[in-house]
């Protein structure tokens, strides 16, 4: 009853936390009962099997994901070195939409299988994402190119306004010198 790999899977239950299925607050994973009355505890027959070294799974494929042994990739240089049909690739969950981008064609060329998530979709999500963030970028600098433009209309303004006040206030100034100088004219005549 084999089925020529050796996954440990054949007699393996779904381990759940007891009591998982009478209440939606418990999660399903994995608790070791601690009751003192807890037939769960105590091994009982009719109850869920809890989890014992028996249904450990063969050393050969211990922690292998879909057959292959998972890598953590972090930087192109772990690539070197694996085997396609060996290993497989897990990329790092810090990783930034360009690096991760670089590392998921690397894996492509190299026909390495990526365990973690979806190649083709992953690639568009980020191909789409780094060209709207492209655009935001042109759209927040074409903004502050505009603001920049109506600030300096603005300074241009004033100062034609402070240039024209100084004009008519020179002006004045003069008129008032040239009355002055009159003034003195006829006060020096009398």
């Amino acid at each position: 009853m084999t089925t020529g790999k050796l996954t440990g899977k054949r007699k393996k239950p779904r381990f759940t936390r007891q009591d998982a299925h009478k209440k939606a607050k418990l999660p399903g994973s994995w608790r070791k009962p601690r009751g003192l009355q807890s037939k769960l505890r105590l091994k009982r027959r009719g109850y869920v099997r809890p989890i014992s070294i028996g249904y450990g799974s063969p050393k050969a494929t211990r922690g292998m994901v879909k057959g292959l042994v998972p890598v953590i990739i972090t930087v192109a240089a772990d690539y070197e070195g694996l085997d396609a049909k060996q290993h497989g690739a897990i990329i790092s969950s810090t990783l930034g939409s360009r690096r991760r981008e670089q590392l998921i064609t690397l894996a492509k060329e190299k026909g390495i299988t990526v365990l973690n998530l979806d190649v083709e979709k992953k690639l568009a999500s980020i191909k789409q994402q780094l060209t709207s963030r492209k655009e935001d970028k042109i759209a927040r600098s074409a903004a502050k190119k505009k603001a920049k433009k109506t600030l300096e209309e603005k300074a241009k303004k004033e100062e034609q306004k402070m240039a024209a006040k100084k004009a008519e206030a020179s002006e004045e100034e003069k008129k008032k010198a040239t009355e002055a100088e009159k003034q003195k004219i006829l006060t020096k005549k009398q």
